[in-house]
């Protein structure tokens, strides 16, 4: 049995169990007791009613007078299923049920004994068997009465105990019968409930096992609305991120292990040409040329391995100051000269202001300038345009990068931002390209709690707007 289920299966059970038990015990004494309440609140009234009418006789035709009313016993002996017993005020039983031996008649009986301790208001209430006159312990009422405030006897009304127990020991095991039925129709429903409950919580520990392994084709099927069901869907979710991630992991290492292994190969290639003298001495410059080229791309690809690994540094803080935008994209522009005019392209400048102050981290704002201009220039047919521009709404100053390249298809729009992720139109001509610079754009972008976005058509080109704090 499993551990979880087995847990919730005793406590449940324990707890049904208790409540029954503390149920059953709590039904059968307020029962006895309601019922034993009720069966002496009839013989107290009744000893009322009798005694009214013992005295009215007893006035009337003094202690003879009582024999009169030894028929109107019998009956209420059978109503009540009880017996009577009248003693005078000599401590002399004068009348009594004809179902008590006939030689108490007349006998005298030591009241004070009797009646010690147990008077309750108008009455008596006396548990025993009245100095022997009864063979088994009885529940007897006896009323004192007077007439002219002179004490004439006590009228006694005497049911067994026995009966009564009898009665109370019926109803405790109709009850107990209950209870038992009742405790086992709960097990059953606490060990259906405990398996629909534990059953899926054991399935998401086992699925949460195989991904804690690295397995994240595993998915949960869990069809509630719950708690659980949430759990399961939210397990899902992760897993399909991690899934994601372990794909773009894999295609990562393999990008990178191409983007070194390539321009490695290229290089051990020429150097070793060059110490085997195979190329010749007017070319060696050519081919230290290239070697140069390689190692700088190998320089960049490890330093955009760098500026993405500083940006997953939880340490790392943003030294924000106020500068010029509108300077800083002058600046860099000037950088690409060479390239711009190699190219024949047009780059378009149009500013909201004059000077446009903003309020961000310089390097980074300048890296993904440096990174957007860059990449326009790459993907820019020669004799085309490439347009910057400025604005500023409210708070904000938005800065765009437009050129007139091939455009992206929507999608590749969904995964340009990605690392290592190179669209297919861009693999032939990209060659230096590490597939990091959109990526370190979008973090370093993301870092100042601003937002890039992407709009592009197919043979339209690309425009690529972010945002930045207007300072004040």
């Amino acid at each position: 049995m499993n551990t979880l289920f087995k847990k919730q299966f005793i406590m449940q059970s324990f707890v049904l169990i208790l409540s029954f038990v503390l149920l059953g015990v709590g039904l059968t004494k307020a029962f006895g007791s309601f019922f034993v309440d009720q069966k002496k609140d009839l013989l107290i009234e009744q000893s009322k009613k009798v005694s009214k009418t013992f005295k009215q006789a007893y006035f009337l035709e003094g202690r003879y007078g009582l024999l009169a009313l030894q028929n109107e016993i019998e009956i209420l002996q059978e109503y009540l299923d009880a017996s009577f017993i009248f003693i005078d005020n000599e401590n002399t039983i004068k009348l009594m049920s004809n179902d008590i031996d006939e030689s108490w008649y007349n006998k005298k009986i030591d009241t004070d004994k009797i009646l010690k301790d147990n008077k309750n208001d108008s009455y008596y209430e006396i548990q025993g068997t009245m100095n022997g006159i009864f063979d088994e312990p009885m529940l007897s009422i006896g009323r004192p009465m007077t007439i002219n405030e002179v004490y004439i006897g006590t009228i006694f009304i005497n049911t067994p105990v026995t009966d009564l127990f009898y009665t109370v020991e019926k109803a405790y095991q109709i009850i107990i019968l209950f209870t038992i039925f009742a405790i086992t129709g709960a097990f059953i429903l606490v060990y259906l409930f405990s398996r629909r409950i534990s059953l899926p919580l054991i399935e998401i520990n086992k699925v949460a096992k195989v991904m804690a392994q690295g397995d994240f084709k595993k998915r949960i099927y869990i069809d509630s609305k719950d708690e659980i069901g949430q759990l399961a869907n939210v397990l899902n979710n992760m897993a399909q991120s991690l899934d994601e991630q372990e794909k773009r992991r894999r295609e990562f290492i393999s990008n990178i292990s191409h983007d070194i292994r390539s321009p490695l190969t290229s290089m051990k290639g020429f150097l070793q040409a060059i110490i085997d003298g195979t190329i010749p001495e007017d070319k060696k410059e050519k081919y230290i040329n290239i070697v140069l080229e390689e190692t700088e791309r190998l320089t960049l690809l490890a330093n955009n391995i760098l500026d993405i690994n500083k940006l997953e540094d939880i340490d790392s803080q943003d030294s924000k100051i106020i500068f010029d935008i509108n300077e800083l994209i002058r600046r860099i522009i000037i950088s690409f000269e060479a390239r711009v005019v190699s190219k024949n392209l047009d780059i378009k400048i149009s500013f909201a202001e004059k000077e446009t102050m903003v309020f961000a981290d310089l390097e980074k704002i300048q890296r993904v300038i440096y990174n957007l201009i860059d990449n326009a220039i790459k993907f820019t047919e020669n004799d085309k345009h490439i347009f910057i521009t400025t604005s500023v709404k409210n708070n904000k100053v938005f800065v765009s990068v437009k050129d007139e390249g091939a455009g992206i298809s929507l999608d590749e729009q969904k995964r340009i931002f990605d690392r290592f992720y190179k669209v297919d139109s861009s693999r032939g001509k990209d060659k230096k390209g590490s597939g990091l610079g959109l990526s370190i754009v979008k973090e370093f972008i993301l870092s100042q709690g601003e937002n890039i976005e992407l709009k592009s058509e197919l043979n339209k080109g690309s425009e690529f707007i972010f945002s930045l704090t207007k300072a004040e």
